[in-house]
């Protein structure tokens, strides 16, 4: 068997194969002697496949030499190498987190963030004081990603800290963050505080308000419905998507919600017959489901039957079954006689 100082010496052979062998070699045996070869090695190595046995090494090496070697690796030049020491401090999990507290406390700005990309979907269960001190971070970087991890784990232990950020926030993109975190966590009393915070969307820039719509698709109420339809015609097809979602999730969450028909219609029919993308149509004739009880709804549902649009006539095929009216079957296999798409055909037939 060779021995670690063999394994060692062949990390500098000509050989890609041999490099590569050694550094698994090493990782294999376990040996804590042997990060200072794999890191020294590492800083001259060009072969993708060296450096990446030599990370798996350090994977395996049960110790607090491989954590510390790949802390000291966050700060390297090189973007793949610091992406490499993440994973490897990912997967040492709860035995780096001391390592991980001292370079939140004492690291610059870019090793501080580096420490919640390594945290981001790890349960926040031991990591609490790593995310105190982020959230009270004077970077608004490290704040946002904070935040950002944290609505990803749902963590509500801190929904009363992220709003307050949210309350006092200043910088924009941290304000949108902690709202979608606050989505994350489903709280619904959250709703109440960030509309608070934005009592009027029609003046939301239009990043904030695709965060906002978040919030207005889980909570929005029946009193929502018509100043998220009102946003329609105002904001360009980047939001149009996230508009329809909200407005399709309240109705169908409030059946209640009275909508202004006419002009809603309007301006869904602009979007089913004015080319936007096939999913927008697609939501916009869905909405129309539940506003089929107007005849003039129900007529351009029928129309919409017709459509060159697939998914056009897929939603008419889908509302006018949910909307239910008298007379209905015969029109529909009527139309199925004439489609070839099967999803569409399905949905005529059900």
């Amino acid at each position: 068997m060779s021995s670690l100082q063999e394994y060692v010496e062949k990390l500098a052979c000509a050989d890609e194969a041999e490099r590569t062998f050694a550094a698994e070699d090493i990782g294999y045996l376990n040996a804590p002697e042997g990060v200072p070869a794999l890191l020294r090695r590492l800083g001259e190595e060009e072969s993708r496949a060296v450096r990446d046995a030599i990370f798996q090494a350090l994977i395996r090496i049960d110790a607090n030499a491989a954590i510390e070697g790949s802390i000291r690796l966050l700060a390297s030049d090189d973007p793949r190498i610091r992406n490499h020491a993440v994973n490897v401090l990912r997967r040492k999990a709860v035995r780096a987190i001391p390592f991980l507290n001292a370079v939140m406390r004492d690291g610059d700005k870019d090793l501080r963030k580096l420490v919640l990309d390594i945290l981001r979907g790890v349960p926040a269960g031991g990591v609490e004081a790593i995310y105190e001190a982020a959230l009270g971070d004077k970077d608004p970087n490290v704040v946002i990603t904070a935040v950002e991890n944290l609505g990803l784990l749902r963590a509500r232990e801190f929904r009363g800290r992220i709003e307050e950020l949210l309350q006092a926030g200043s910088h924009p993109m941290q304000v949108a963050a902690c709202v979608e975190a606050l989505v994350g966590m489903g709280d619904p009393s959250s709703f109440g505080m960030i509309r608070r915070r934005f009592p009027n969307l029609a003046v939301l820039p239009d990043f904030l308000l695709a965060a906002f719509l978040k919030a207005m698709a889980v909570w929005g109420t029946a009193e929502d419905f018509n100043e998220v339809a009102a946003l329609l015609p105002l904001r360009g097809p980047h939001l149009r998507s996230a508009i329809l979602g909200a407005l399709f999730a309240i109705r169908a969450r409030c059946p209640s919600a009275a909508a202004n028909t006419g002009a809603l219609l309007a301006a869904l029919r602009r979007i089913v017959e004015d080319g936007d993308p096939p999913l927008c149509r697609y939501q916009a004739v869905r909405i129309l489901a539940f506003l089929a009880a107007e005849d003039d709804v129900y007529a351009f549902l029928v129309a919409c039957l017709s459509s060159p649009e697939r998914l056009v006539r897929l939603a008419a095929a889908e509302s006018l079954r949910a909307a239910g009216r008298p007379g209905l079957e015969p029109l529909l296999a009527a139309r199925a006689n004439e489609e070839t798409d099967e999803e569409v055909l399905q949905a005529l037939s059900c």
